[in-house]
């Protein structure tokens, strides 16, 4: 019955957060159903993090948590390192992806980006992409170790991960290489937590830095061709986003095989507080 806990927590909490986004709601009728949506995923979240701390000493029996989920800030300069880690790493793929683009001459021009998007890329990675590794790498991981083992953990936590970015507006064959595509990209980011001992800053940064950059290319900075094969810039003609294309999760494929190569050779495991033992598994 260990599974019992993290589930109830996730049924309280969404209903909690659209219970008080209504009530807001009864204040301003004039707010929009996506902008209601948007704030009931913001409560739901900072209800989150105020029992995060409880959570941690009853369920995971530490007083520690933020060390526990890798978001260790006593020193500074190392966080920061890690970070930068994996926003480099993030350029360097996209860097691949882009060079591929242009030297098959898909790509028409590069335009000038206003700064207004800037500022929405920078939210991206500070708001959204920074509460989804908390959850998901931090929080989430940490509990399918402690039910699952090393191993299973994270292939249920990149399952997990994958099918909570359902889009109902795109159809089912193009849905199959998105939800792939997201599930090689949960794994890379968890095998970037392990690689860098147990820290998230990597994770975001590499995260964050995908995201961000991306969103400033499909925000004009890059104009592709009409002759692009729509498989290579995303699962659909109507969807462009790199993590479900035929390049995006080769790239994937690619990485994990070399990050699965360097943490056998490392033996590096998942810092962790929780009572869960990863002795001797590799993933």
């Amino acid at each position: 019955m260990q599974w019992l806990p993290p589930l109830t927590l996730f049924l309280f909490l969404y209903p909690a957060g659209w219970l008080i986004s209504h009530f807001v709601f009864l204040f301003n009728s004039d707010i929009s159903s996506s902008n209601l949506s948007i704030i009931g995923t913001i409560i739901t979240f900072i209800l989150f993090l105020a029992i995060l701390p409880s959570w941690g000493r009853i369920r995971w029996k530490t007083n520690n948590l933020w060390v526990s989920i890798g978001l260790d800030i006593k020193d500074k300069y190392t966080a920061l390192k890690i970070f930068l880690s994996g926003f480099i790493f993030s350029v360097f793929l996209l860097f691949i992806l882009v060079l591929f683009f242009f030297l098959f001459d898909w790509v028409d021009r590069i335009d000038y980006i206003k700064f207004t998007e800037i500022l929405n890329a920078i939210l991206l990675i500070v708001g959204i992409v920074f509460a989804e590794e908390l959850v998901f790498r931090g929080w989430l991981m940490e509990e399918m170790i402690l039910l699952f083992g090393l191993r299973k953990g994270i292939i249920i936590q990149s399952t997990i991960f994958s099918l909570a970015h359902y889009r109902s507006d795109i159809g089912l064959l193009a849905l199959i290489p998105f939800f792939t595509g997201l599930f090689l990209f949960g794994l890379v980011l968890t095998l970037r937590r392990t690689i860098d001992r147990g820290s998230l800053w990597g994770c975001i940064g590499l995260h964050g830095g995908l995201v961000g950059i991306w969103y400033l290319f499909d925000s004009g900075m890059l104009v592709f061709s009409i002759d692009t094969p729509y498989f290579l810039l995303g699962p659909s003609k109507n969807m462009v986003n790199p993590i479900g294309s035929i390049f995006g999760i080769t790239i994937l494929l690619i990485t994990i095989f070399f990050q699965r190569r360097f943490f056998a050779r490392t033996g590096r495991f998942l810092a962790s507080t929780v009572n869960a033992s990863f002795k001797d598994e590799i993933p």
